[in-house]
């Protein structure tokens, strides 16, 4: 037989039923969108990070060191095959102005390809008098392009000038794939301990010896999807290669600055020797001047003494010779006198006597000049001696300004003397307490945001995998109801072709190529849809958390092939149960009109005190929820299937809601956690503890132990911190101990046992009594008992007093952290600047920027549950208008006379809205209970191995999902309320039922 006219007859249905087949297209295009939308968003975010870290070239490793570094790092690291390295400088600093804290990076150009920066306004620097900034709020609200940043050193990292310009033009806001968090940006030892973003300087502006980073981009990385297992696992052996070829190098670098240190010791023992043999040289050399001097002014008095003596005894023999020569002058005048009164003038002994009075008298002539000469002679001899007092005392003032220079430039290198042998004597004790410097080998997952962004896609794709199941269900729901109507609605035709001689596959293919045609129309615009909306306005929502662009969408056969395999199996196996029951009739059955359900009594009519006050529509109402019950269960079960998604995506907000404040509100009970230096002194940690007696506000503190431990039991191994308190007792204060589900119900930690957190218990199927094995890095393992399991939202504990901590480890505790409780008015960034600049502490972590982002984190969710709860919404409302719209049809001559009878269209719409109303109330009432079931089941699957939800649904929920699927059911019947007032009676009467 020609199958012709009944493919047109098919088609033909289409065009007749729009309403029934657009509800199946409905229910298909919203099943099919919301799964594969949100199977595939996980995969999408995961894409969408690669694709940013792979444009912008996120290393794989980063290395660096507590002491930086040297070229013979950077010739092992650049011996690695197959890689890219690119060395930076960085330094942390504090911006004057504004007082945040700044990683600043050293970057060129021509050197550095990873890590490239996202050029968000602005431009790279290009003068070493430029810089970028990291484009975080903080930085955004303070600054804007062409303001100026000054950096006070002071207040840097290391204490050293490492920068050469501290005054900066901002010429660019900048996004970095190592920072794709928005807000966390890590830790820092300087301000308030925490690092509020990272800028961007010229390399040329360091002035540096040694690297402070390195960064490594293996050439196969990008053959790998990051956050795959795939290539974790080869970026796992990579870093194992690295810590190989560097594993000697803390021994090697520790010996080569243990000689290099001794040998700048040994020389400044040498200069400062040298130092001390100039000083004394040049005390010598004054004594020596001084000495000089001093015999200077003796040989001018010894001089003018003996010059002095020298007069007197010339003039002494002048005087003499002169008295002689007088003497002799007199005799020969008396002489004279007595031959002249003898008037011998002519004799030869006056002629003598004149002779000898010429010769006394030259003599006195002589001795006249002699005298004179003596006197030139002396005169000249003073002048020299003068000449030479002058000229030693010239030496003299010169002496006084070079002893009294000396003098001041000595007690100068003598104080710098001092200062060198208290700088040595510090030196030999840093020697001695010189330790191996710490190489670090990190991969991606020390990011800020990088694991976290993969802890979301993993809990979108958790949620994936659990409310479509649901979805489809409440599809082939919808789709067996609606089938089986349709092929009611059939009878005759079917019997008309059975008699006709159609075979029963023929006739069956009627319904299943109506069933396909909706169903492959709903599921490939849903596909489309919701590979297309879900990533986007989950991903979109996801911006004010992470740096990343908008979401690159793909198709996904996979994802799509199972939705339409499951749309196809929901509608045909609908439709083959609904056409297997009406092909089992022979033809002359079916062209007969099915005859109508058999009234009886239900059960309320044994009931007679309350039977007798129902009105007559209450009775009628009554009597057709129970005369129908398929009807009667299907309207039941799809409203009970909406409410229950509505209060799972309600309640699945409702247990993300509060675990940031109840875990760091009502069970860690402390404000911060400041990590202490091991190699302070006992005089370092009593100035800590006098810095924070005297903060105002400040309550109690708490010395803690902290390190991370692995966890083991039957072959099952987690991670988790082991924190021992210094004072059990005190301990209480600070965290609460308390039953996950009698919350009254506290512990303490005692001396045979530890605590665990429930999490944790759970992970590794152990409780109280059992006992588990703990292992340290150095391969030391122990055995606990468990005593008490604790309740427990974020990461994993183990409590354990000091008295078993002795007991089990047999070795002195030393006590890393301090746990602190102060007032809440107490500023965080005040209190943290004030600790940093203690030696004792390496750094402090606040619970507010904790409790912070991980509440971020966790409200990146509540877009997650939007997204389920409009789509949970729109599966509801598509499930009440198919349910009653069937209702109405199937109920149309029924309504047609009571039209007739004289009902108002009011009064019909009441007649049929109160059987809705109640199986509303009774399928949302089922909908609560399946709901809290369906919550459970939801938040252990969706749970991170690392965190716990609340399990709650607060009663707010259970209000807004009923009133949304009352809402529903009453905008359903306002929809049907026009469609019974045009009713047409007659062609309605004439219809069978």
């Amino acid at each position: 037989m020609t199958k012709r006219a009944l493919w047109k007859d098919t088609f033909r249905e289409i065009g007749r039923s729009k309403t029934r087949f657009l509800s199946i297209f409905a229910i298909i295009l919203i099943g099919v969108a919301f799964f594969a939308g949100l199977s595939a968003t996980g995969p999408v975010m995961i894409h969408t990070a690669d694709s940013y870290y792979d444009e912008q070239n996120l290393s794989d490793i980063h290395v660096f060191s507590t002491m930086g570094l040297v070229d013979e790092d950077k010739e092992i690291l650049n011996s690695i095959d197959n890689a890219d390295v690119n060395y930076f400088y960085s330094q942390d600093v504090i911006f004057d102005e504004s007082g945040l804290t700044s990683k600043v990076i050293g970057w060129d150009k021509e050197q550095h390809s990873i890590n490239d920066f996202k050029i968000v306004e602005g431009r790279l620097p290009e003068d070493t008098n430029e810089i970028a900034i990291d484009h975080t709020n903080s930085y955004v609200d303070e600054y804007a392009i062409g303001d100026t940043i000054q950096i006070n050193e002071e207040t840097s990292e290391n204490r050293e000038a490492a920068l050469k310009e501290h005054t900066f033009e901002v010429v660019g806001f900048l996004n970095s794939p190592l920072y794709i968090e928005r807000i966390n940006r890590g830790n820092t030892t300087i301000g308030s301990g925490n690092l509020d973003g990272f800028s961007v300087v010229s390399a040329d502006v360091y002035d540096m010896e040694i690297y402070t980073d390195a960064y490594i981009l293996f050439h196969q990385s990008s053959e790998y999807v990051a956050y795959s297992t795939e290539y974790q696992d080869f970026i796992d052996r990579k870093k194992a290669d690295v810590e190989e070829l560097l594993s000697e190098r803390p021994n090697e670098r520790y010996e080569a600055l243990y000689e290099e240190i001794e040998s700048e010791i040994e020389d400044g023992y040498e200069e400062v020797e040298e130092a001390g043999q100039e000083l004394e040289e040049g005390r010598v050399e004054l004594e020596d001047a001084r000495n000089e001097i001093d015999e200077g002014f003796a040989d001018y008095a010894a001089g003018m003494d003996e010059l002095e003596r020298e007069e007197i005894n010339a003039r002494a023999e002048i005087e003499n010779e002169r008295t002689q020569l007088n003497q002799a002058l007199n005799e020969i005048q008396e002489n004279k006198i007595q031959l002249e009164a003898a008037q011998m003038q002519d004799s030869p002994a006056y002629e003598e006597l004149l002779t000898q009075e010429e010769q006394v008298l030259a003599g006195l002539v002589e001795l006249e000049n002699a005298e004179s000469q003596l006197n030139a002679e002396l005169a000249a001899s003073r002048e020299e001696l003068e000449a030479a007092r002058v000229e030693l005392e010239e030496v003299e003032a010169e002496y006084q300004d070079g002893s009294a220079e000396f003098e001041a430039e000595a007690a100068d290198a003598e104080a710098e003397i001092e200062e060198a042998l208290v700088d040595l004597e510090e030196a030999e004790t840093e020697l001695a307490d010189l330790a191996e410097p710490e190489y670090f080998v990190n991969d991606r997952t020390s990011l800020a945001g990088y694991g976290e962004f993969d802890e979301n896609a993993e809990r979108i794709s958790a949620i994936a995998k659990i409310f479509p199941v649901f979805f489809f269900l409440l599809a082939a729901l919808i789709s067996l109801t609606t089938m089986t109507r349709m092929v009611d609605e059939g009878r005759n035709q079917i019997g008309t072709l059975k008699a006709m001689g159609y075979g029963d596959m023929a006739i069956a293919t009627k319904y299943f190529v109506y069933a396909f045609i909706a169903t492959s129309f709903g599921s490939i615009l849903g596909l489309f849809l919701g590979y297309w909306l879900f990533p986007n306005v989950i991903l979109d929502a996801y911006s004010s958390l992470y740096n990343l662009p908008s979401a690159q969408t793909q198709f996904y056969w996979n994802y799509a092939v199972i939705s339409l395999a499951a749309a196809l199996l929901a509608t045909g196996l609908s439709t083959l149960v609904s056409v297997r029951l009406s092909l089992r009739s022979n033809a002359a059955t079916l062209l007969r009109p099915k005859a109508p359900k058999k009234g009886k009594r239900i059960f309320l009519e044994y009931m007679p005190f309350i039977w007798k006050r129902f009105s007559f529509t209450q009775k009628v109402a009554s009597r057709n929820l129970f005369r129908y019950k398929r009807r009667m269960l299907m309207t039941l079960f799809g409203v009970a299937g909406g409410t229950a998604l509505l209060l799972t995506g309600y309640g699945l907000s409702d247990s993300i809601a509060d675990i940031a404040d109840v875990q760091f509100g009502e069970i860690n009970l402390y404000q911060a956690v400041v990590a202490e230096n091991a190699e302070a002194t006992a005089a370092d940690r009593e100035s800590l503890v006098a810095k924070l007696e005297n903060v105002n506000g400040f309550e109690k503190q708490l010395l803690s132990f902290q390190e991370n431990v692995k966890a083991n039991k039957d072959g099952e191994t987690r991670d988790f911190i082991l924190l021992v308190p210094s004072d059990a007792d005190l301990f209480k204060d600070f965290v609460v101990l308390r039953d996950l589900e009698d919350q009254s119900k506290t512990y303490e930690l005692q001396d045979e046992g530890v605590v665990i957190t429930d999490k944790l218990a759970e992970l590794l199927d152990v409780a109280v009594g059992d006992t588990i094995e703990l292992e340290w890095d150095d391969s030391v393992t122990i055995e606990v008992e468990i005593n008490a399991v604790s309740e427990q939202y974020v990461q994993h504990y183990i409590y354990m007093s000091p008295d078993y901590y002795d007991q089990v480890i047999a070795e002195e505790i030393e006590y890393n952290t301090r746990l602190l409780k102060y007032d809440e008015q107490i500023s965080d960034n005040e209190l943290g600047e004030q600790l940093i600049e203690e030696e004792a502490v390496l750094g402090v972590t606040f619970v507010t920027a904790i409790k912070d982002a991980f509440q971020d984190s966790m409200d990146s969710l509540d877009v997650v549950t939007v997204v389920l709860i409009i789509s949970a919404a729109s599966l509801a409302f598509v499930v009440l208008y198919n349910l009653t719209n069937i209702n109405v049809s199937e109920r149309i001559r029924e309504l047609s006379t009571i039209k007739v009878l004289g009902f108002f269209d009011k009064e019909v719409t009441m007649y049929v809205y109160r059987e809705n109303f109640v199986l509303t109330i009774m399928g949302i009432l089922v909908g609560f209970v399946l709901g809290v079931f369906m919550h459970r089941f939801v938040l252990q699957t969706a749970e991170l191995d690392i965190m716990r939800f609340l399990s709650q649904i607060t009663w707010t929920s259970y209000l807004y999902s009923f009133l949304l699927m009352f809402f529903f059911s009453s905008l359903v019947m306002v929809v049907m309320h026009f469609k019974l007032k045009h009713i047409n009676m007659v062609e309605a009467l004439k219809i069978p039922d």
